[in-house]
C-alpha cells in the first residue's frame, strides 16, 4: 500500500514563513506606498499612487511606510475619499475591479479564494478586451508573487528532520482503513509527495526519509520558483463548475489562459500524479493544504479513485485550542459525490494528528 501527502500553503505557515495571501499582499502595498512616499508616485500594472496636477505634496520626514494591514487600508481609503485634509489631491488608480475587490476584501482572503475570485470576474466578462485585460492583470499578480516568494530565500531554512518525519514514514494503521480492511499496520511501500507550493520546505524532511520507504518521488504540481520548465501554476481549476462548462460553448480561447488543466499539460507532472493514483491502493495525507475548490477537478479524481482507502488530515491547532478539521471536513466533501463513501474514507478526528511544531537548527 501506499502514500500520497498532498503539501498546501499551510504548510509553510506551520514553519513560520510570511506565505499566506495576506503575507504577500501587506508587502506589495508596503512597497507601492513606500515608493511613494519616496519619489511621489508608485505605477504598475495593477495599482497607482501620485498626486496628478497637484502642487500638494507629504512631507517626507513625517511619513511612516505602513506595517499592518489595517494601515495599509486607512491610508489607502484615506487616500480614495479625499476627505481628510492630510490625504487631499492624492490620485489613486486600479488597474482592474478585479484587483479594486482583492483590496476591499485582502483581509479575509486565502490563496484559493484569489484563484475563485478571478474565476467569478471572468464569468461576468462578455468582451473580448476585458477578458485579455483581467488575464493579464492575474498574470502581473502571478509574476510579483514569485518574485516575493523567492525574495524569502526559504530554500535557505533548515529544520530539525524529526520533528515532521512521522506525516511521511509513519505506518498506515488499519484503523484509519476502513474501506477494505487491511489486517495489520502497514509501511508505505512508495510515497508520493504533491506539493501544491512553490517552495523546497518539504525537502528538510524528504531528504531523510530514504531506507525508511523503499520509493520516494516529489511532484511540483503547482511548479517551481525561477523554473522556465515547470513554470508556478495559479488559476482556476473546477472545470465541474457550472459557469465553467458554459466556457466550452463559447468561441473564444482566452478564456482558458488561467485554467489550470491546460497549464498542466505543459508538463509531465499530472500524468506523475495519475500513474501513481492508478499503479495501487493508497493512503491521502492532507498537510496544509485547504482542499479548495479551486484544485476540485485534481482533488475529486484523487479522493474518489477505487485504490484511495483512507484520506487522513493533520489539522491546525490554533492557540487558543480550537482547530480547522471540521473546516477541512467540509472542503474534502464537497469533492465527493457519494457522501456516503466521504465518511468511510476521511479518518475522523480522534484518530487524527495536529500538524506538528517543527523546529529550526
Amino acid at each position: 500500500m501506499n502514500r500520497l501527502v498532498l503539501i498546501g500553503n499551510g504548510f509553510d505557515l506551520a514553519h513560520g514563513f510570511k506565505t499566506s495571501y495576506s503575507d504577500f499582499i501587506l508587502d506589495y502595498f508596503q512597497n507601492a506606498i513606500g515608493e511613494f512616499f519616496k519619489e511621489d508616485v508608485y505605477s504598475d500594472d495593477l495599482f497607482e499612487l501620485s498626486y496628478g496636477d497637484s502642487f500638494y505634496r507629504f512631507d517626507k520626514s513625517k511619513l511612516d511606510t505602513p506595517t499592518t494591514l489595517q494601515e495599509v487600508r486607512d491610508i489607502i481609503e484615506g487616500f480614495i475619499s479625499s476627505s481628510s485634509g492630510h490625504y487631499v489631491k492624492v490620485k489613486v488608480k486600479f488597474g482592474s475591479k478585479f484587483f479594486k475587490e482583492i483590496f476591499d476584501n485582502f483581509c479575509n482572503l486565502r490563496w484559493v479564494d484569489i484563484e475563485n475570485l478571478y474565476f467569478d470576474h471572468l464569468c461576468k466578462l462578455k468582451n473580448e478586451a476585458e477578458i485579455i485585460h483581467l488575464n493579464e492583470q492575474f498574470a502581473c499578480l502571478t509574476e510579483i508573487l514569485e518574485k516575493y516568494l523567492v525574495k524569502l530565500r526559504l530554500d535557505k531554512k533548515d529544520f530539525v528532520p524529526s520533528s515532521y518525519s512521522r506525516i511521511f514514514t509513519s505506518a498506515i494503521r488499519k484503523e484509519d482503513v476502513l474501506v477494505k480492511g487491511i489486517g495489520s499496520d502497514l509501511v508505505p511501500e512508495n510515497l508520493v509527495v504533491l506539493n501544491f507550493n512553490y517552495t523546497a520546505t518539504v525537502w528538510n524532511y524528504l531528504n531523510h526519509v530514504g531506507g525508511k520507504i523503499e520509493n520516494v518521488d516529489h511532484i511540483y504540481i503547482h511548479g517551481e520558483l525561477e523554473d522556465d520548465e515547470n513554470p508556478i501554476v495559479l488559476g482556476f481549476g473546477d472545470e465541474m463548475d457550472e459557469e465553467y462548462r458554459k466556457f466550452e460553448k463559447l468561441r473564444n480561447n482566452d478564456l482558458f489562459k488561467h485554467i489550470k488543466s491546460f497549464k498542466y499539460s505543459q508538463t509531465s507532472n499530472y500524468w506523475s500524479l495519475i500513474r501513481f493514483v492508478q499503479s495501487d491502493e493508497f493512503q491521502v495525507v492532507v498537510a496544509g493544504h485547504s482542499c479548495g475548490l479551486s484544485d476540485r477537478t485534481m482533488l475529486k479524481e484523487i479522493f474518489e479513485h477505487e485504490n484511495c482507502l483512507s484520506i487522513k488530515v493533520y489539522f491546525y491547532k490554533r492557540e487558543d485550542g480550537s482547530d480547522d478539521y471540521t473546516d477541512k471536513s467540509y472542503e474534502i466533501s464537497r469533492h465527493f459525490e457519494d457522501k456516503g463513501l466521504m465518511r468511510k474514507k476521511l479518518v475522523p478526528k480522534g484518530q487524527s494528528e495536529p500538524l506538528p511544531k517543527p523546529r529550526c537548527r
